[in-house]
């Protein structure tokens, strides 16, 4: 997808004969079609656009998402949707049984299993840690296994126990995750954003996972499906459950990956965050950051295309399950 991002102060966005036309301080930067924009990225409070602009992109599905703080506030998008009845009432009632909790664990063990992927191939490529990480890797690998033998008539048979798990294999992945990188990185051990953390890859990783939520928010409801009706995680009216649940298969390939690029790049890492949050150019290179790892083909069940294209993909197959098309859920993985 590519990302129209508005990144600095006194930006105008405009629309001139069926063109989004950019504009600084009066003077033309950019002008580009909306057929070639995937989603509006503003990421400063000095932004402004015209109504005519915001109407172009809608008729073009192209969402804008406005940041506050480094983190998603507002999304406006198209009025015009289209009706999914069946595909919802098969999404709520799979909650209650046996598919719903198949699906949980499904997404629950490819996060396990990308997490053990990226550990094991950074370990291949560090001869001083390669036994430490190739073990934890290995113990991450056992508790995928537990994952899936899990056993449940829905989704609330199986959560909790695979949610102990996930800590279980959360707290081992980020003890391999701080050991590849950077010596000066102050990694501390992983934050959430609710934690307020002060390092700058905790802050960095809470920035582009929520840039990837945004682009499995824009899969799920491409497909039908109810983004507030999980099954991995509990519904709630605050927080999008299904696309928690479906970003899980994407966090260690996309955003961990990026990151971990970024934290190698950057010459003085401490120098990207002031009061707990990104500076201005530290945020545009994660958007960049994650653009491009969205960009990048990767092979996945005999497709090689791009990870934003797989992202589509996994949501209709969650869709396809649920409405029977499929007997099975393959969740995306780099093994």
């Amino acid at each position: 997808m590519k990302r129209l991002v508005i990144n600095e102060p006194g930006t105008f966005l405009s629309a001139r004969k069926g063109m989004v036309v950019v504009k600084k301080r009066g003077e033309k930067i950019l002008e580009v079609s909306p057929s070639n924009i995937g989603q509006v990225v503003v990421l400063t409070r000095g932004a402004s656009m015209s109504s005519a602009v915001v109407t172009l992109l809608a008729r073009h599905n192209v969402d804008i998402v406005f940041y506050s703080g480094g983190y998603p506030e507002a999304k406006l998008s198209s009025f015009t949707g289209k009706g999914t009845v069946a595909l919802r009432k098969a999404q709520y009632s799979a909650q209650g049984k046996p598919s719903g909790a198949y699906l949980a664990k499904r997404f629950s063990w490819a996060k396990v299993v990308n997490q053990k992927a990226l550990l094991r191939e950074a370990g291949k490529n560090r001869p001083r840690l390669s036994t430490t990480l190739i073990e934890l890797s290995k113990e991450e690998a056992k508790i995928a296994e537990e994952i899936l033998s899990l056993e449940g008539s829905c989704v609330d048979d199986v959560r909790s126990e695979i949610m102990k798990l996930e800590a279980e294999a959360a707290k081992i992945y980020w003890e391999g995750f701080k050991l590849i990188l950077p010596e000066d990185a102050g990694f501390p051990g992983r934050r959430k954003r609710f934690e307020m953390p002060d390092d700058p890859i905790n802050i960095m990783l809470n920035f582009c996972y929520s840039l990837l939520s945004m682009e499995v928010w824009l899969a799920v409801e491409s497909a039908g499906l109810d983004a507030y009706a999980g099954f991995l995680h509990v519904d709630s009216p605050r927080r999008p459950a299904l696309v928690m649940d479906a970003m899980e298969e994407f966090r260690q390939p996309v955003v961990d990956r990026a990151v971990l690029r970024l934290a190698w790049s950057m010459k003085n890492l401490h120098s990207t965050v002031e009061n707990g949050r990104l500076k201005r150019e530290a945020r545009f290179a994660a958007v960049k950051a994650v653009s491009e790892r969205l960009s990048e083909q990767v092979s996945f069940l005999g497709r090689r295309l791009p990870f934003h294209s797989h992202i589509f993909l996994q949501a209709r197959r969650i869709a396809d399950y649920l409405l029977s098309r499929t007997q099975d859920y393959k969740p995306f993985t780099m093994r």
